[in-house]
């Protein structure tokens, strides 16, 4: 498959539908690993006791956290995943598992709250918006997709834009 009219007519179907992910609870374990695999050091993500000190009901994570990991559940079935390994469909709404070559663009957060050991998480994906573009290896397509994290409570966490292109 490449850049064609059902391509672009599956992803305008998705345009403004939201899909709910629910991430489950953050843990002070994944806190830790995620800080120390990323070279932070701060005793914020790691010391409990230092954490509260701070203010805080328990370690924080570090701010980009929630948004650096796409698939929090055990994964899809082998068929429905994508060349470069990330799963169909709930991150990337309208684009098909195979045929098309997925590329970042870019990621603009807005952190609203800190997110402490314990917090449930939900993740609403949204497409926002598809565009065409000619590209140097031909026709490519501009995918911006809204991801709201929020709390149990319902309070938001994060805020992102991805855009995503296709060829």
């Amino acid at each position: 498959m490449a850049i064609d009219e059902a391509l672009i007519e599956a992803l305008e179907a998705e345009r403004g539908v939201e899909h709910v992910e629910e991430l489950g609870e953050i843990s002070a374990v994944l806190i830790r690993r995620y800080a120390a695999a990323i070279g932070e050091t701060s005793p914020l993500y790691s010391d409990s006791a230092y954490a509260r000190a701070q203010g805080h009901a328990d370690i924080v994570a570090p701010p980009n956290f929630i948004a650096a990991v796409i698939n929090w559940g055990p994964g899809a079935p082998y068929e429905r995943l994508r060349e470069d390994g990330t799963e169909a469909d709930t991150h990337l709404p309208g684009v098909p598992a195979k045929g098309v070559r997925v590329m970042g663009g870019g990621e603009e957060m807005t952190f609203k709250r800190p997110v402490i050991a314990g917090t449930v998480v939900t993740r609403t994906t949204t497409l926002a918006d598809v565009s065409e573009r000619e590209s140097s290896q031909g026709p490519m397509l501009v995918v911006r997709y809204s991801d709201r994290y929020r709390d149990a409570a319902g309070e938001s966490l994060l805020e992102t834009v991805r855009t995503v292109l296709l060829r």
